[in-house]
């Protein structure tokens, strides 16, 4: 019985720890979700010396994000997808992006044709990002919601790694920028191997049973009696982990049951197929997906555009080299992540009212443009503005796709069928608010 008992408790600990491990890994996994992309902003200074005629940022982020629905839109029109192929690949570009970046300093070339090949490179990062994007959220709907949060707050860090990077470097490297911005996107590029190299530990892992390695080359809309672990929360899918069913497969209710004939199989399979489409499933959720549409639109329509063309007014010590709004960009970022981690903490938020956020959020805006263009707002007044700003970015956009998978009713497929259509919601708010940024800077002066 000591030995049974003890054996009991190893097999309890060794879950915890990996479980632990897993949830490290989807961290990091969000941390390279938009790292890339965050790494290209967070180095605006270094854009301004080499085009000091306009904000970039602007068309910059226009581009990306455009370039990044397109991708999601023209990829979930596939009935069938390997997961593993469109994450791998997805990173693999995003590394080779920041590579061409990298090399910028030594190419002899021409400002304009630099200029062309910036933007050259940010579309095929938004290529790279998109294909990442479309089996990412699909492959977090597979875990539980604690693993989906860790995603979040991972994504959040990934925007606060590549900022607190750039004031790293600055610092150290203040004489030449240009060797501070060579040594930025060196460690961005090793950023992006170690969360190829996490994501490939989870699904090694045994939380990560069903949708892993093995299963990875595997069509993710093909129907089977299958259900995938989903670790935490096996139990509430009806998967049985009892002795000679380690796999997981789901059983009948009655033991004894009749097996069904072959037709009643397919008609099944059929139904199933059809119930978890992407139409029958986005009739289901576009009401949360209007949500993360409009936060996601929210988040572009300010950062990181508008956040970078507030001037400095008085705290002129921070003019030289764009100081202010480099810690404008660390503020937003770090109270980000403190929202990520606050999503616990609901407030009476849910999947049926989780469109307040999109009120509370849209309030702020106008403010945050009134520290952009009115000599009347203070310096403390816009750092408390982004600030605020970056803790309703963190919470609310975060909330909005832990709750749309709280759904009730919705079966594995669906889920899976969900975080396809979030995807395609994330890109679209972030494409839209990107264009109406662009849009607002140019007519109020904001682009040079």
């Amino acid at each position: 019985k000591e030995s049974s008992g003890y054996c009991a408790m190893a097999t309890m600990t060794d879950a915890g720890a990996n479980e632990d491990t897993a949830r490290i890994c989807m961290l990091i996994i969000g941390i390279g979700y938009l790292f890339p992309i965050a790494a290209i902003w967070a180095a605006f200074d270094y854009w301004k010396v080499l085009f000091p005629d306009s904000n970039i940022e602007f068309l910059v982020t226009s581009l990306y994000q455009v370039g990044s629905v397109i991708t999601v839109a023209a990829l979930s029109l596939s009935e069938s997808f390997s997961l593993g192929r469109r994450i791998i690949g997805g990173f693999t570009g995003q590394f080779v992006s920041l590579a061409v970046i990298l090399s910028f300093r030594w190419l002899p070339v021409p400002r304009n044709t630099l200029y062309e090949l910036l933007l050259s490179v940010v579309f095929l990062c938004s290529i790279a990002t998109g294909y990442l994007d479309s089996a990412l959220l699909a492959l977090c709907s597979q875990y539980s919601t604690k693993m989906q949060q860790y995603l979040q707050i991972g994504i959040g860090f990934g925007t606060l790694v590549s900022v607190f990077y750039r004031d790293a470097t600055k610092a150290l490297m203040s004489h030449d920028i240009e060797d501070a911005t060579a040594a930025y996107f060196v460690v961005a590029l090793v950023t992006v191997l170690i969360c190829l190299g996490a994501y490939r530990l989870l699904m090694s892992l045994p939380v990560s049973q069903g949708i892993g390695s093995e299963m990875l080359d595997e069509k993710l809309l093909d129907h089977t009696d299958d259900f995938p672990l989903l670790s935490p929360n096996s139990a509430a899918y009806g998967v049985n982990r009892s002795p000679g069913n380690e796999h997981g497969r789901a059983r009948p209710a009655l033991a004894k049951m009749a097996s069904p004939s072959v037709d009643e199989e397919c008609a099944t399979l059929d139904a199933a197929s059809q119930a978890s489409s992407f139409t029958a499933v986005l009739k289901l959720v576009w009401r949360n997906q209007l949500v993360i549409l409009l936060n996601f639109f929210l988040t572009t329509l300010c950062y990181p555009g508008i956040i970078t063309a507030i001037p400095c007014r008085q705290m002129l010590q921070l003019r030289a080299g764009h100081w202010f709004q480099t810690l404008l960009l660390t503020a937003f970022t770090l109270i980000d992540i403190i929202g990520r981690f606050m999503t616990h903490v609901r407030f009476g938020l849910h999947y049926g009212n989780v469109q307040l956020t999109v009120v509370v959020r849209a309030i702020v805006f106008p403010v945050m443009l009134f520290c952009a263009t009115s000599d009347s707002a203070t310096d403390v007044l816009s750092i408390a503005v982004v600030g605020c700003f970056g803790f309703l970015n963190g919470y609310c956009a975060s909330l909005g796709l832990i709750v749309v998978n709280e759904i009730p009713h919705l079966t594995n497929e669906q889920r899976k069928t969900c975080g396809r259509i979030s995807a395609c919601s994330v890109n679209g708010g972030l494409a839209l608010g990107s264009l109406a940024a662009s849009a607002v800077a140019t007519s109020m002066g904001l682009t040079s």
